[in-house]
């Protein structure tokens, strides 16, 4: 990741928008200390896109699920002493 110092990136700012648009993150510092990373939009909307539910992905394997042995056992549940 490419780093740069606030004034730099601010002064430069097309130049670092425009490397961070083609994919490379680009890291801006302040006072030496990592402050912001500026990433490209595609990068943020992938890293921040919402999760599939589970019934989707359990749709989308490509194994047969009604081929899993799945059972419950019939046991009754133990006795508790309160």
């Amino acid at each position: 990741m490419v780093s740069h110092q606030l004034q730099t990136a601010k002064q430069r700012f097309s130049f670092v928008a425009g490397r961070a648009a083609k994919g490379t993150p680009q890291l801006v510092t302040k006072h030496g200390k990592p402050f912001v990373v500026i990433v490209s939009a595609d990068d943020w909307q992938e890293r921040t896109a919402s999760k599939r539910p589970l019934w989707e992905v359990l749709r989308a394997c490509p194994v047969d699920l009604n081929e899993l042995q799945i059972s419950r056992s019939k046991d009754l549940p133990r006795k508790v002493v309160l």
